[in-house]
């Protein structure tokens, strides 16, 4: 590993401590609806349009100037409101036309709080946290030590309901970020209008295949892609666990995420995750990381990723005719950093469920520093971009 990215990296746990402005407070658990994951009927639900333009009306507290990969890097690239950063941002379309945006460690009235959102009505976005605490889970989390990272979300058109994966993280090591485990994970149910969590379900154990990691949908299934999601300190200090190659498949009948899955072994779907095998593996775009994001178009499987996630330099692109592969790569862009890469680093691409005006795909990329202590005091670093791609 380069030793000047492991200099940086050190310099990024150890100076995050002291220097993040204020911290979300602990709270002790609170009893919290938690059921466990059951079968139930559920009626077919129907796939919204996947990149259609957004057409919901200019609704919401702060207004990007328009929606291109221009405007949107443009209006994240402020403070919006008392959000002033975050990393990991997802894009979901909802059936109204709206989109949820969530994050995960983000910067809240100059609070780092474990997970952020906000609901995007036409050009304008409102912010969904209730002042700076974590806007999910945060009656379970104790700062730095355990908690909630969202990961890519679903909706349930028949039962107007959303539903969120979320990994519970737990830290091992000495400070934070230095052995970060992912420990459970559960769904949020949301109301699909209010966005109010209805019921929080625990996933059952699937060992280091974490599913949900990324979520798409065509006519007929809701595909579920796995990351094992070991970033730090698992190959010596600050590298990722092995696990991290691999992207594995689940499927469900379409919007049913209460049902059975199956999964995909190479060959064909079985019941035992047990037997699952990768659709993605280190093989593709020769990356030893593979924190893949897969969107379906109504035509084709559309993969993003960040090779080697942090320690990376390019962004990596690939489409499959089925949601099992395999994935042709498509094209390789160098990652489009902030400042020096001695300094910045970016990591996390995803897929924006709207096209240009040009009909060109818009994705995103998170940005960091490599020393934390700089994070909280350039926070316009830890803010997404936005860029287009033909495929």
């Amino acid at each position: 590993m380069n030793t000047e990215l492991i200099t940086a990296m050190v310099a990024f746990i150890v100076g995050f401590l002291p220097n993040a402005a204020h911290f979300e407070p602990s709270a002790a658990p609170a009893a919290v609806p938690v059921v466990q994951a059951s079968v139930v009927e559920a009626e077919r639900s129907v796939v919204p349009g996947r990149f259609d333009p957004i057409t919901s009306p200019d609704v919401g507290e702060h207004c990007a100037d328009s929606l291109g990969s221009d405007g949107i890097s443009e209006f994240f690239a402020n403070p919006i409101g008392s959000f002033q950063g975050a990393d990991y941002q997802r894009a979901t379309r909802l059936d109204d036309g709206r989109v949820l945006w969530t994050f995960q460690d983000a910067f809240i009235s100059g609070t780092l709080v474990h997970n952020a959102a906000m609901i995007q009505s036409g050009r304008c976005f409102s912010l969904l946290n209730s002042g700076p605490r974590s806007w999910l889970l945060a009656d379970q989390t104790h700062h730095m030590n355990q908690w909630h990272w969202p990961f890519d979300a679903s909706t349930v058109v028949e039962k107007d309901e959303i539903h969120l994966f979320v990994v519970q993280m737990n830290e091992t090591g000495g400070q934070y970020l230095t052995r970060s485990r992912p420990t459970a994970m559960r769904r949020v149910v949301l109301d699909a209008s209010t966005l109010e969590p209805i019921e929080i379900i625990d996933e059952e154990p699937t060992g280091d295949d974490l599913y949900g990691w990324s979520v798409t949908s065509d006519d007929a299934f809701t595909y579920l892609y796995s990351h094992c999601y070991q970033q730090f300190g698992f190959d010596g200090l600050f590298g990722f666990g092995e696990c991290v190659e691999v992207v594995k498949l689940a499927r469900v009948p379409l919007g049913e995420l209460d049902a059975p899955r199956e999964y995909w072994d190479g060959a064909g779907w079985v019941d035992d995750h047990q037997q699952a095998q990768a659709v993605i593996d280190g093989t593709w775009a020769f990356s030893g990381n593979n924190p893949a994001q897969v969107r379906f178009d109504g035509d084709r499987y559309l993969l993003v990723e960040k090779r080697d996630d942090w320690w990376g330099s390019t962004v990596e692109f690939g489409v499959a005719d089925t949601a099992t592969g395999p994935f042709e790569h498509s094209a390789s862009i160098d990652e489009p950093l902030k400042c020096d890469p001695s300094a910045c680093n970016t990591y996390f691409a995803a897929w924006v469920p709207w096209t240009d005006t040009d009909g060109n795909h818009i994705w995103s990329i998170g940005h960091n520093r490599w020393n934390g202590a700089e994070t909280a005091s350039h926070l316009s670093t830890y803010r997404p971009t936005f860029h287009t791609i033909d495929l």
